[in-house]
């Protein structure tokens, strides 16, 4: 029997295609080792995993005290070694041929390749490498911080509480699931969140601290937030009293805010990822799928988000500015309020059709006791054109502390608008000076501060460029059905 038919009987490798296996076949060989002899040696570097052909193998496993606890089996079809394969550490245990034995062997600098090249591999071999530390304990050990216990578990993330023994500091730590670790869009983004949060410093958005890559997968060290997810609360309660709602939405204007003025959108505003901590802070979380704001008039068949909280323009694939985020937290405040969301639908289809054609309903309408200010935010946010919406933070606030329409209404504003173009070479030097301009004019009246990377041109005097370098950001939409071939984050 070739390797490649043999591999096609192994459980686990056995769901891989045709393809997949002709091309790992390629890359393995095998080795024959007689009874009594060690295929693995405890301490040797790890190198390579094999799978068992023919023949038995034993594993002794050590108590502390260095005596023998268990003995475990291995016959064919039985993996080892796929540790060492992906992470490339010592051998953590010697194995010991029973009966001569021929096994499959794969190196690690030709499978390594292949992983890229083929995601059910690297699927495969990273729920191996998943299941073998759950066997083994679970994580250990990330970097210098100590794991202290499970707190959840997603489809694509597990979340540790841990320690840095260093600082006595008690931290949240996000492991990438296996299983995505060679999915290129969602490593890339699991990454993209712990830089795009590293840069938002601010009381009411939950801090990054550091990354670490180990056990062949990458972890995200974060603030640990000692409470729960309003999500979770909304089920226990039903609803919150309008002056809870208020201080919610007040927390998080302040969160998107100052997000949205050093240009990045969130893009999945929802109580499952605003935390409630147990003085009364509120964090917003899940940075995992927000951007730069962009611009220009092109349109994108990859939409992302909850549907329930999906703003028009991001339905349509629309570029995305702050106005986006808005509009889901008029979708989030209604629903704080009244205990369901405006829109409702059978299926996700439709929600998304009423999304872009059906007005929303008053809220007051459904809640009397609702305040007019707070009545006038969600109906402004809740506008489909982003550029009839409610989007001026000042504004805002005004309704949120207790004003209605008429009293938020903006006193007459200049605008400036200023264009900087520089060096790529001069970028850091151009943001130090952005952000001193922010620093030195925190706290102005009405201020409306936004900035946007527009990115580099290599001309400069293209028909894009013409049309203006504007700070504040945004195209209109049209409400029409949508076209959506891969979207959306699972609903909550």
């Amino acid at each position: 029997m070739s390797i490649s038919a043999f591999l096609a009987t192994v459980r686990g490798f056995s769901a891989l295609d045709t393809q997949t296996l002709d091309a790992v076949a390629t890359q393995l060989d095998e080795v024959r080792i007689p009874a009594g002899e060690h295929l693995i040696r405890r301490g040797e570097p790890g190198d390579a995993m094999y799978i068992v052909r023919e023949g038995e193998l034993k594993v002794p496993v050590f108590d502390d005290t260095g005596r023998v606890r268990l003995v475990a089996r291995l016959e064919s079809g039985d993996v080892v070694g796929e540790m060492a394969l992906l992470t490339g550490e010592r051998r953590r245990a010697d194995v010991i041929a029973e009966t001569d034995v021929v096994a499959v062997r794969a190196r690690r600098e030709t499978i390594a390749p292949l992983l890229d090249e083929h995601p059910p591999l690297a699927r495969f071999l990273t729920e191996v490498l998943g299941r073998r530390l759950e066997e083994a304990g679970g994580v250990e050990r990330v970097g210098k911080y100590r794991l202290l216990g499970k707190l959840g578990e997603g489809a694509t993330a597990k979340v540790y509480e841990a320690l840095h023994p260093g600082l006595n500091r008690v931290v949240a730590v996000k492991m990438l699931g296996h299983h995505l670790v060679y999915d290129a869009t969602f490593r890339d983004r699991f990454l993209d969140e712990a830089r795009t949060i590293a840069g938002l410093s601010h009381p009411n958005i939950v801090q990054v601290f550091d990354t670490e890559k180990a056990y062949a997968t990458w972890f995200l060290v974060m603030e640990k937030v000692e409470g729960t997810d309003l999500a979770r609360l909304l089920d226990q309660e039903g609803s919150f009293a309008p002056d809870d709602v208020t201080d919610i939405l007040r927390q998080l204007a302040a969160a998107l805010r100052f997000a949205h003025e050093r240009g990045i959108v969130h893009r999945d505003v929802k109580p499952a990822n605003t935390a409630l901590d147990e003085d009364g802070t509120i964090k917003l979380m899940d940075f995992g799928i927000a951007r730069r704001f962009t611009r220009g008039d092109g349109t994108t068949d990859i939409v992302e988000g909850t549907p329930r909280y999906l703003a028009p323009e991001a339905i349509l694939g629309r570029p995305l500015d702050g106005r986006a985020d808005i509009y889901s937290l008029g979708v989030m405040a209604y629903e704080l309020l009244t205990g369901r969301a405006p829109f409702h639908a059978p299926d996700v289809k439709s929600l998304l059709h009423a999304h872009l054609n059906e007005p929303a309903p008053d809220v007051q309408t459904a809640r009397p006791d609702v305040p007019d200010g707070l009545a006038a935010f969600v109906r402004g946010a809740l506008q489909k054109d982003p550029d009839e919406r409610l989007g001026d933070w000042g504004r805002i606030d005004a309704l949120l502390a207790g004003g209605d329409a008429a009293d938020a209404a903006m006193e007459e504003v200049d605008e400036l608008v200023v264009r900087v173009r520089f060096r790529p070479q001069d970028r850091e030097r151009v943001e130090r000076a952005v952000d001193g301009m922010r620093r030195r004019l925190q706290g102005t009246p009405w201020l409306d501060l936004a900035t946007a990377d527009l990115a580099r041109h290599a001309q400069p005097e293209t028909e894009t460029r013409r049309k203006g370098w504007l700070a504040r950001l945004g195209l209109g939409t049209t409400a029409s059905e949508p076209v959506v071939t891969r979207a959306f984050q699972k609903e909550e």
